[in-house]
């Protein structure tokens, strides 16, 4: 993980967010935090984060589908997100099929070793 990479943790549970906040920064990572899908698109077209990792579970959204929630247009009919921002979706099922080019779903309950692991391989492969 680069210093400079800046990843948005979309979760609702505070502690979650906290442990995931916590190991990323030992890592090098900058973070920004939502506890949902209104705020974290806010923060994707202020912030431009390198990735995003998504509780799918926590996180209420009226959509079925993580890449829906963050390839949908904001209010002012901009595009909410780049095409290419990877995104970790956590749950315990895969909603709906939708696909995740640039991104990956990891199975709940996960340990944060492995997932801390996915995030770094995907930020080192787009900064490749």
């Amino acid at each position: 993980m680069t210093p400079k990479s800046r990843v948005l943790i979309v979760d609702a549970s505070t502690e979650s967010r906290e442990v995931l906040r916590t190991l990323l920064q030992r890592n090098g990572a900058e973070t920004l935090e939502a506890t949902g899908p209104r705020r974290a698109l806010q923060l994707v077209l202020d912030q431009h984060p390198d990735l995003i990792v998504y509780d799918a579970e926590s996180v209420r959204s009226r959509s079925s589908d993580a890449s829906e929630d963050f390839r949908a247009r904001d209010d002012l009919g901009q595009s909410a997100t780049r095409s290419d921002i990877p995104i970790v979706v956590l749950g315990t099922t895969k909603r709906r099929a939708g696909p995740l080019p640039t991104g990956q779903f990891v199975s709940k309950p996960y340990h944060y070793a492995p997932l801390i692991r996915r995030i770094e391989e995907l930020l080192a492969s787009r900064a490749a």
